[in-house]
This record gives C-alpha cells, sequence and structure tokens, in this order.
C-alpha cells in the first residue's frame, strides 16, 4: 500500500514515499525487494517507477517468491556492516557511483528526467504556499529538501513541459530554485535527476517558456535556475573530478555560461561575478579572482547586503591567501565569518570557517586551525550541509573532541 498521509487528509505525498525518497536519494546501502504477488496501486507503482529513474537498478523489474524474497533479506542483514558510515560519505559515494558515470553534461538533463509520475488529480497551490512558507528560517538542508520534495510531487499533476499546464511554471520555477539551492549545499551534485544541475537545466526551460511581467526579478530570487547557476553546478562538479583535464574541461563549461549571462542578466552582477571569481581561482588566477570578489564587495557593500558583503569578504580574504598576503587575509577571514555569523548564514560562514582554518595553518597557528575546521565540521553535521563535509574536517572534529581543545 502506498500508505497514509504525511499531513493530514489533504497531503497527497505518504509516509511511506517520504521514507522510501530519503533513502533512495540520500543513503548508499538501500535495498529493495518485491514479493509475489506484487500489483500496486497507482500511486505506489509510479513512485517506484519514479526511483528507478534517479537511482537505475536499485528496484528489482520482478516480484519473486516469499522464500526467495526472505533469503535475499537474510544475506543483505548478514552482509550489512554493524557501523554504518556517516550520510555525508554515503551521499558523496552515490554522487562518485551514479552522477559521472553518465558521461560529460549533457544540456537536455532534466529534473526527474521529465517522469512525472502525479500522486494527486491537480496541484494544491494553497499546501505548496504553506511547505515553502514553512522553510523561513530552516537551517537543516535535509528538511528543506524533504519538505521541497513534497511540493515538487504536488506539482508533478502539472508537468513544466505540458503546455496546457503553463499557468504553474512561476511555481515550478520558484520550488525548482529551492531545491536547487538546497541540494548544493547537500552535495546532490553532478548527472542525477534529482540533482542541482537537473534542476537548473529545468530551471533554465521553465524560465525560457514564462511571463516574466508579472513575475519578481531581483537578485535573490533571480540567480537560481539562470547560466550562472549552472556555471556554479560545473564548478562545483570539476572540484570532485579526478584528472586536470576533465576539471579543466568542466571550468571551460562554466566559463561559457558565465560570459552568456553576464551578457544577459537585467540585474546587478555580483553573484555572477563571485562565481567567475572562483572559476578563475581554480584556474590558477588568483589576481583576476581577486579583481571580481573585490567588485562583488563593492557592489554588495553598496545595495547594503550584510550577508552578501560577509560572503564576499570571506572570497576576497581567499584570494589574498592564495597570492601570499597572510595577515591580510586572516583580517578579512576573520571578519566574513563574524559578519555571516551575526547574518545569519551557517551555509557560508561553515565555507569561511574553513578558509580560515587553512589561513591560520599556514601562518603557524594549528591548535586554531583545528578550532575553526572541527567547529564547521559540527555545524555542518546539525544541519546537514554535507557539501562542506571533507576528510579534513573529519580529522580536525575528532582531534578537537580527543583532546578537547
Amino acid at each position: 500500500m502506498y500508505g497514509s498521509s504525511v499531513f493530514g487528509a489533504t497531503e497527497s505525498v505518504s509516509f511511506l514515499e517520504t521514507e522510501i525518497y530519503q533513502a533512495a536519494l540520500f543513503h548508499n546501502n538501500i535495498r529493495f525487494f518485491l514479493m509475489e504477488p506484487f500489483n500496486p496501486e497507482g500511486k505506489l507503482k509510479g513512485l517506484l517507477e519514479m526511483v528507478r529513474t534517479l537511482r537505475p537498478g536499485i528496484v528489482p523489474e520482478k516480484a519473486q517468491s516469499e522464500s526467495v524474497v526472505l533469503d535475499g533479506i537474510k544475506r543483505a542483514l548478514a552482509e550489512t556492516p554493524r557501523r554504518r558510515h556517516p550520510w555525508a560519505i554515503s551521499v558523496k559515494k552515490l554522487v562518485g557511483e551514479l552522477a559521472f558515470r553518465r558521461g560529460d553534461p549533457k544540456p537536455d538533463i532534466q529534473f526527474f528526467d521529465k517522469v512525472f509520475r502525479p500522486v494527486s488529480d491537480k496541484p494544491d497551490r494553497d499546501h505548496i504556499r504553506v511547505l515553502l512558507d514553512g522553510l523561513a528560517g530552516e537551517k537543516s538542508i535535509e528538511k528543506r529538501l524533504t519538505r521541497t520534495w513534497i511540493a515538487l510531487r504536488e506539482l508533478c499533476a502539472a508537468p513544466y513541459d505540458a503546455p496546457k499546464f503553463a499557468e504553474y511554471l512561476p511555481l515550478w520555477n520558484e520550488v525548482l530554485g529551492v531545491w536547487s539551492s538546497a541540494a548544493a549545499w547537500y552535495g546532490l551534485h553532478g548527472h542525477l535527476y534529482a540533482g542541482r544541475l537537473a534542476a537548473v537545466n529545468s530551471q533554465i526551460s521553465i524560465r525560457e517558456r514564462m511571463d516574466w511581467r508579472a513575475e519578481r526579478h531581483d537578485s535573490e530570487h533571480y540567480i537560481q535556475g539562470t547560466k550562472g547557476a549552472r556555471a556554479s553546478e560545473y564548478y562545483s562538479m570539476a572540484k570532485l573530478l579526478p584528472s586536470q583535464s576533465q576539471r579543466a574541461h568542466y571550468l571551460q563549461l562554466a566559463e561559457r555560461d558565465l560570459e552568456d549571462a553576464l551578457h544577459s542578466i537585467q540585474d546587478e552582477p555580483s553573484g555572477y561575478l563571485a562565481i567567475r571569481g572562483h572559476v578563475r581561482l581554480m584556474q590558477g588566477d588568483a589576481r583576476k579572482a581577486l579583481a571580481d570578489f573585490e567588485e562583488v564587495r563593492r557592489l554588495r557593500e553598496a545595495a547594503g547586503d550584510v550577508k552578501g558583503f560577509g560572503e564576499s569578504l570571506a572570497d576576497v580574504g581567499l584570494a589574498h591567501m592564495r597570492l601570499g598576503n597572510l595577515p591580510l587575509a586572516l583580517k578579512l577571514l576573520r571578519e566574513g565569518v563574524t559578519n555571516l555569523e551575526d547574518g545569519g548564514s551557517p551555509t557560508f560562514a561553515i565555507r569561511a570557517k574553513k578558509r580560515l582554518a587553512q589561513a591560520l595553518l599556514l601562518s603557524g597557528h594549528p591548535i586554531q586551525a583545528v578550532r575553526h575546521l572541527s567547529a564547521a565540521h559540527e555545524t555542518a553535521l546539525e544541519n546537514h550541509i554535507y557539501d562542506q563535509i571533507t576528510p579534513a574536517t573529519n580529522v580536525a572534529y575528532r582531534i578537537a573532541k580527543a583532546i578537547r581543545i
């Protein structure tokens, strides 16, 4: 059975679907068993088809006898390690196994691979609004993804590629924007059909068909789902690739999208310049990166963007660290961390703390570096910001706990 609803009779997504979604998307050690006779109702059948799209091969194609299923469960339990890996490692393994084996970036990869399996007759606009409004102040990336998943499944009743549902395009755009941001921080990079690249590509397609005369068009709502956001994803993917040639290829794709974005945007360019600065930094051109970051700082300070200004301080500090200007880098990074924490931006504060730790280590202050890395790791775990958890933060966290620094 598909199961009972999450939020009462008005909710079309069940607890069962929510649990399967979380397990299929976030874990690397899930197994499905289908036992005869297996004749699922429409909603459950649609859910399993969608899971097959998100993670090919995870759901068996055919049901099996009770004895075969029970034997399979026994073997699975016997093979299950006593100590599970943290979710952060599970997500990275999932991305590594599924995302990059699909080859080079494909401009047509879309969210859900356009496999829409509706769970209701029509989207409930009011309920989707409640789900989105309920995210205000929510720092847990996992909770943001789960609530947004329910909104997306509601919208599956009005596929964004069907002209007759054009009235729902703004809502698709908004919900995918929330998903795209959360997916990036959770670490869902690459060619996952529920990852950031697919979400951004779908948003680009949606925005090409939207009537923007009645929609908000400011930088806060505009950056997600543009070529600038796709460039950011290519940059994130490049960081995960093993070879220099692969990294260079993805960075070139990022550069191409950024140039297109900067030539066509109608809002201020600080978001795109910040992404270009990081691409240039990864390409080894710290001076050009610094020029981009300084311009971002100027624009955000003039706009009174407190959190954005803190982020830009950390970026400028990072560029100075790469250029060897450690005293100035430390000053800027400390200011950036303080500004981001005061502004209630834990995601960017974590990233800034990691940079500050690196600068402290280079400056001969290893104990302080471990403290900041450990604090970054703890905040990332607490809020499920797995994209920012690295082996270095894991080690620092264990050291800090062991010696209580």
